[in-house]
């Protein structure tokens, strides 16, 4: 540059075709390559030089942690001059800005490429060298509290990052130095009772070791609430609700999880089913087989601290044999202790207790209480033991008694809308299911057939059967579930109300009742022509009743019977209607000679209601006629005394009942 300076404007100017060779020789010597060169802005020239001399430079280190400085220690080659670098080479050309170094700082973790630009011996040189850049991030993580006094940590695995070590401070002291693959197994950290109950945990993660440190990153921190020791959990009660499932209920401390365990082949299993201080599980699985459990107390750390109890289920079975069920089952096979010691079993039956037994080594009961043939019983057997109640599958039976009912209670019949209706007391041995068979007769002394039978009803009424035609007559049969049948009651009749003669009533002397006797009868006057209505009068043990004959008002009643027995019960007949007919009382001759004795044809009667008498003489002439039944005929005709001699009388009465009467006859006046 400096002989350049040498020369003038002029001199360049006008010299310049002399001197253009060597000026150009001259650039190309002492100029910069980029100026000499041509390249390539789309070329990697780490990969593909072009052609330029090798340069060269080594650093104090290939990685460095974000933030920190990688310097330049040497390896540059003799005689390389105009020397840059390019901290963060893309790999597009030669750019034109560069560094001078000895150090690069780089604020992004990443991996970059250092390109060295020069020239030797005029010839471009290139380098390369890669560096990588480490973060610096924080190691996040959760830090849960086990039981114990035990915390556990749990690494969020995006920020474990790239560091070689990892440096745990559980805040109590204590230091644990640990690899990645340590971190990802969730390290734990039991505490001694003088430690703070809410320790801090850091985490600090280091490339390199915790001897020789790279560089770290930045701590991360967290607190943990520390817990005691788990008290043991219960199994409250162990249910079996059918051939594949069994219900478990359990209570542990607050905040503590549990998880229930089943045995399998004589090893406890988990079953994979969790809960928190207190709950239900189901457990689908062979109820015919005993099954044993434990709930077992678990926390973050995966530590089972505390168990229950084994608990185990019972099997019920059930064989019906004449008048007893017999139960059996293993005796129960769960722990006994202490704390859980056998209390009794306790046998029920269609869900009420009926008995119990102390010893845990047995294992049958025989139910003897009341059992009827074709009634089906269904147990369940509970076990307490401590705290836990063990409830048993359900077992059914049906009943076998081969004992015959026994005799039929009271029985009687009465007659309600003109059918008889009976009413039964069934045996006492009857109880449950039963049929009442009943068997019907025309009077006593007729043969019985069977009209019906009936399920679970201790009443019938014969609809088939007319009160009013005839005297019905029943007997009654109990066939049990078990088909056996009472002996055949005494039989029990209708009492028919009917009339065996013109002036009364008569009824039959059956018994309408058994075991009672009839002790007397009453009769009943339902209605009356006058209108009277429920008159009764007692007749005593008499079956005929003849209604007063000189009471001009009864000629028509409705009558009724009414039974009473020995022991108080009533039993009804059926309506009868009696009717006596009409009476009119007439002379043949009268005598009006004013002596006061027959002086006056008059007609009586009895139960006339309306009445018309005329007289006619021998030419058939009405003489006389009258409507009034208290007045007579006093032989006189048109003011004029009649002549003695055969005369015709015709009455026309309607009685009490609308019927109408014609009496005709003759009557002689005699004067």
């Amino acid at each position: 540059m400096r002989i350049l300076q040498l020369w003038s404007t002029d001199v360049r100017v006008k010299t310049s075709v002399l001197v253009g060779w060597p000026v150009a020789i001259f650039l190309f010597a002492f100029l910069p390559f980029k100026t000499l060169l041509a390249q390539d802005p789309n070329n990697n020239y780490c990969v593909n030089p072009q052609g330029a001399a090798t340069g060269g430079f080594t650093l104090d280190k290939t990685i460095v942690c974000v933030g920190s400085a990688v310097k330049i220690t040497g390896g540059i080659p003799s005689g390389l001059v105009n020397t840059g670098y390019i901290k963060e080479y893309d790999g597009k050309g030669i750019p034109a800005n560069n560094e001078l170094g000895p150090s690069f700082q780089y604020s992004k973790p990443g991996s970059y490429t250092i390109l060295q630009v020069g020239t030797i011996n005029g010839l471009r040189a290139l380098a390369c060298r890669t560096v990588t850049v480490v973060p610096l991030d924080p190691v996040k993580f959760t830090a849960q509290a086990c039981l114990g006094r035990r915390a556990t940590i749990t690494v969020d695995a995006s920020t474990l990052g790239q560091y070689d070590t990892y440096i745990i401070r559980w805040g109590d002291g204590s230091i644990d130095e640990k690899s990645r693959a340590d971190m990802q197994t969730n390290p734990a950290h039991t505490y001694s009772n003088t430690t703070t109950s809410s320790p801090v945990i850091m985490i600090e993660g280091i490339y390199g070791t915790i001897t020789s440190p790279l560089c770290s990153g930045m701590p991360w921190g967290e607190s943990v609430k520390l817990l005691g020791a788990a008290t043991q959990p219960i199994i409250t009660a162990l249910t079996t609700i059918n051939d594949n499932s069994i219900e478990i209920k359990y209570q542990t401390s607050a905040g503590v999880s549990v998880e229930l365990y089943q045995k399998v082949g004589g090893t406890y299993t988990a079953t994979g089913q969790k809960g928190a201080s207190a709950g239900t599980f189901t457990v689908n699985t062979d109820t015919k087989q005993v099954q044993c459990f434990q709930v077992i107390a678990q926390d973050a750390c995966n530590s089972a601290t505390a168990k229950s109890e084994e608990v185990c289920s019972l099997i019920l079975d059930v064989k019906a044999a004449n008048k007893q069920n017999n139960l059996s089952w293993q005796p129960y096979a769960g722990t006994v202790s202490a704390t859980s010691q056998f209390r009794l079993y306790r046998i029920n039956r269609n869900n009420a207790p009926v008995g119990t037994v102390n010893n845990r080594s047995s294992g049958t009961y025989p139910d003897v209480s009341k059992i009827d043939c074709g009634i089906q019983y269904c147990y369940n057997l509970e076990a307490t033991v401590g705290p836990t109640t063990i409830k048993s599958n359900q077992a059914c039976a049906t009943g076998i008694n081969g004992d015959t009912p026994s005799d039929v209670g009271n029985i009687f019949v009465s007659v309600e809308d003109n059918h008889p209706r009976l009413f039964v007391d069934p045996p006492p041995t009857t109880i449950g299911s039963f049929t009442m068979i009943v068997s019907r007769a025309s009077g006593p002394s007729g043969s019985f057939q069977a009209v019906a039978a009936l399920e679970q009803k201790i009443t019938f009424i014969d609809e088939n059967a007319n009160a009013s035609a005839g005297s019905y007559c029943y007997q009654v049969t109990f066939q049990n579930s078990c088909g056996l049948l009472s002996k055949p009651s005494t039989p029990v009749c209708t009492v028919l109300l009917t009339s065996n003669s013109p002036t009364g009533i008569d009824w039959n002397a059956d018994s309408p009742f058994t075991p009672g006797i009839i002790d007397s009868y009453l009769v009943e006057i339902a209605d009356s022509i006058n209108g009277s209505n429920g008159n009764q009068y007692p007749v005593g043990g008499n079956t005929h009743y003849e209604p007063d004959p000189n009471d001009p008002n009864l000629q028509q009643q409705r009558y009724r019977i009414i039974v009473r027995s020995s022991t108080g019960d009533l039993s009804y007949s059926n309506f009868f209607r009696f009717a006596r007919d009409v009476k009119i009382f007439v002379p043949d001759a009268f005598t009006p000679n004013g002596d006061g004795m027959n002086d006056e044809f008059i007609a009586r009667g009895v139960y006339v209601d309306q009445f018309i008498m005329n007289i006619y003489n021998r030419w058939g002439e009405v003489v006389y006629n009258t409507t009034n039944k208290t007045q007579g005929w006093d032989g006189n005709s048109s003011g004029q005394a009649a002549p003695a001699g055969q005369y015709m009388y015709r009455i026309e009465v309607i009685d009490l009942t609308g019927l109408k009467t014609v009496r005709i006859g003759a009557l002689l006046l005699v004067r």
